[in-house]
């Protein structure tokens, strides 16, 4: 959770103190140190912007830098677990050129999950399952222990995002809701 800090200045003058207020100072998202230095020497930095999380769903994971050609990513590792969950900005494909309604189309038919991203700027959507574009098994509706995957479009931005969690579906489901590009 993204948390504000106040803060108050004092300031000594002729008159005495006074104390006047100083501006809000908020807390880095999750992982938002690692992706901007990440981001910094991305090949797909004008037209993927970085990202970073307001909760990693309690997962708690220790984040590092992980490799993604053209682009940036930050991975997540947790005990007897690397690469748990994370995000990356891909490098830029063809068809990344595609308007936002292709693009929707393309998640679509692609993906057996969707659902839109309203907290990014619009329009934002994901399509998500198992690795591979799969859908969750009957046996494991929930995808705990599996590897879901999710790409996502942001609008205004050029690249297709990957989002990834080995927990759970409602753990990858987390994640998507608490992305937000980082300024």
């Amino acid at each position: 959770m993204r948390r504000l800090i106040p803060a108050t200045l004092l300031i000594g003058g002729a008159a005495g103190v006074q104390a006047r207020p100083a501006r809000r100072i908020s807390a880095p998202l999750i992982g938002e140190t690692i992706v901007r230095g990440q981001w910094a020497k991305a090949e797909n930095r004008a037209d993927c912007a970085p990202l970073g999380l307001v909760s990693d769903g309690r997962a708690q994971g220790v984040a590092r830098a992980a490799n993604f050609s053209g682009g940036w990513a930050v991975a997540f590792d947790l005990p007897g677990m690397r690469s748990a969950y994370g995000f990356a900005g891909t490098g830029l494909l063809p068809d990344d050129d595609q308007p936002d309604s292709v693009q929707r189309e393309r998640l679509t038919k692609q993906w057996p999950s969707t659902r839109d991203l309203r907290k990014l700027p619009a329009p934002a959507f994901a399509g998500y399952g198992l690795m591979g574009a799969k859908p969750y098994p009957a046996a494991n509706p929930s995808g705990k222990g599996l590897e879901s995957l999710a790409y996502l479009r942001i609008g205004g931005q050029r690249c297709t995002y990957n989002v990834w969690s080995r927990l759970s579906r409602a753990h990858l489901e987390s994640l998507l809701d608490n992305l937000r590009i980082l300024r």
